[in-house]
């Protein structure tokens, strides 16, 4: 089972992740700062990180490049899930590292299929009217 971590300040949010991953059958660890998401991603080495990019403390793009030193951590997949989903903020952040960069609201099922997608499961599902499917 793939495992999955998620920093998101949000409570609601958090709580849409852990019923769609429930569903979903994806293993997720769940945190609102960036900071115990890193300590964590140290331990259990994730096969994804999903961040919000506005966060107290760190923020999603502090976390990212502090993910991306970790040995082991280099390639990791890292989706990002915002507010501030503008075209120059999209840009920065996949140039920093970021495989996707998703705007706030989004659809719950794509965001699925894209951790699917990015951690190599076989079994990826399609989801009808999304790029690739």
């Amino acid at each position: 089972m793939k495992k999955v971590l998620v920093a998101e300040d949000d409570f609601v949010v958090s709580k849409l992740y852990q019923m769609h991953f429930q569903r979903s059958r994806i293993h997720g660890g769940f945190f609102n700062n960036g900071a115990a998401l890193i300590e964590s991603a140290k331990l259990e080495r994730p096969d994804l990180v999903i961040l919000d990019y506005e966060m107290p403390g760190l923020s999603g793009q502090e976390v990212m490049c502090q993910l991306l030193q970790i040995p082991g951590c280099e390639e990791l997949p890292i989706i990002f899930v915002t507010g501030r989903a503008t075209t120059q903020v999209v840009e920065h952040l996949r140039e920093g590292g970021a495989r996707e960069v998703l705007g706030k609201p989004f659809s719950p099922l794509h965001l699925i299929h894209l951790i699917h997608r990015f951690t190599g499961d076989p079994n990826t599902p399609d989801v009808p009217g999304l790029p690739g499917s």
